[in-house]
């Protein structure tokens, strides 16, 4: 009863407990099972999972923990980057590929390796067996025993704890119970020991930020000094050849950044990455403003001087306009009437060729007819007809005067 009252009072003060943020880093060597696991842990499939590039993260609630595991690759080439992960972890999850014997002295190192670090040791470590499903898979007796487990955490004072598991029989609910089982032992011993870890996490992760922060320096100044060194060569060398030295700098050599940061100081630089990036928006963005401000009253002078000179020039166009129409039609009115004289001139003409022909006549002693059969054989001339459009007008010619036959019988007969 006093055992079931006490368990009950464990439980309210965990309920209580605020929730806390923990960070773990996955280990192992390639193709252990690594990604498998966290898929299952997340309640995802752990069937055909590519190999790990880098790092992948993952992020889980687990009772009173928002956990965040950073799976690390387990490659030659890439395990440098692990400790640069170590200070900000409360517990290492180690991954060993129970079936492959002949990597296991590769393991043992590896392991060594990671739990001698001064930012991991005496840090909480779990050890998975995992692929205890396949056949020849080594017991939990055997794996402590190739690795020299027991040794290895009284060395580096590491409570350790090893489940033999299989990441791909299940995932989420169905998950291997030693995984969960595994994951549950590591984050109780967290909280037992939790504010004595988060200091000493606060503490290596300002040690690390200034460790980097000064190899960034030092990087800096042993490239300037290159720098330096290369220039001074090149002006002596100029010197000796009588030449001008270039005048043109030469471009600042890149400055090559572990890529492999803490995931917090990567955070850290996207945030003022952005933050940057609104301030630059924003101040363009004002400034725009203030050319549109100062750019409108110059923009209504020139509408007002661009509408001034379009109403300059219509008005130029109608007086040509009205120039060349007046021009026009004096033009027309004067061909109007030099066409008029030119036709009473014509008229005038056939009427003094008519009054010539008959005097001649007459001088040749021609007896007339009378007045009214002259009228009534000679024609009258039909009246001239106005001109016909512009320019010289169409004369119609009268008809030849027919000759006066009867007269010339008349004289005969006499």
């Amino acid at each position: 009863m006093f055992s079931l009252m006490a368990n009950c009072c464990d439980w309210l003060k965990q309920w209580r407990q605020p929730i806390r943020k923990v960070t773990l880093v996955m280990v192992g060597l390639d193709n252990a099972g690594k990604t498998a696991t966290v898929r299952g842990i997340q309640g995802e499939s752990p069937e055909d999972v590519a190999p790990t590039v880098g790092f992948s993260k993952a992020d889980l609630k687990h009772g009173r923990f928002e956990v965040t595991i950073f799976d690390l690759g387990g490659g030659k080439r890439i395990r440098g980057i692990w400790k640069n992960y170590y200070a900000e972890s409360f517990g290492v999850i180690f991954v060993v590929d129970s079936s492959d014997a002949e990597r296991m002295e590769e393991t043992k190192e590896t392991m060594t390796e990671v739990l001698r670090h001064p930012k991991i040791s005496g840090k909480p470590v779990l050890v998975l067996a995992n692929k205890q499903d396949r056949e020849g898979a080594l017991a939990e007796a055997d794996v402590i025993e190739y690795l020299s487990l027991e040794k290895l955490v009284n060395e580096n004072k590491c409570l350790c704890q090893i489940e033999p598991c299989s990441a791909v029989i299940g995932y989420g609910k169905k998950i291997d119970k030693s995984i969960r089982k595994g994951l549950a032992w590591l984050l109780y011993i967290i909280a037992k020991d939790f504010d004595a870890i988060n200091e000493r996490i606060q503490k290596d992760t300002a040690e690390q930020r200034a460790q980097e922060e000064q190899e960034k320096q030092e990087r800096a100044e042993r490239v300037k000094r290159l720098r330096e060194e290369r220039d001074q060569k090149e002006r002596e060398e100029a010197e000796r050849e009588g030449r001008n030295p270039l005048e043109e700098a030469e471009p600042e050599p890149l400055v090559m950044v572990n890529p492999f940061q803490p995931i917090s100081s990567v955070i850290t630089e996207n945030e003022e990455k952005i933050r940057k990036e609104q301030e630059k928006r924003q101040r363009l963005q004002n400034k725009q403003d203030r050319d549109a401000v100062s750019l409108e009253p110059r923009k209504k002078e020139k509408m007002t001087s661009e509408d001034q000179e379009s109403s300059s020039e219509k008005a130029t166009e109608n007086s040509l306009l009205d120039t060349y129409k007046a021009t026009l039609t004096h033009r027309l009115e004067q061909e109007e009437e030099s066409d008029q004289t030119s036709s009473d001139q014509q008229i005038s003409d056939l009427n003094k060729k008519k009054g010539k022909k008959l005097k001649l006549k007459r001088n040749h002693k021609v007896e007339p007819v009378s007045t009214e059969e002259a009228v009534h054989k000679s024609p009258t001339p039909p009246s001239l007809p106005p001109p016909v459009g512009w320019g010289t007008p169409k004369v119609t010619r009268l008809p030849k005067l027919e000759p006066l036959g009867e007269m010339h019988r008349n004289d005969a007969e006499l």
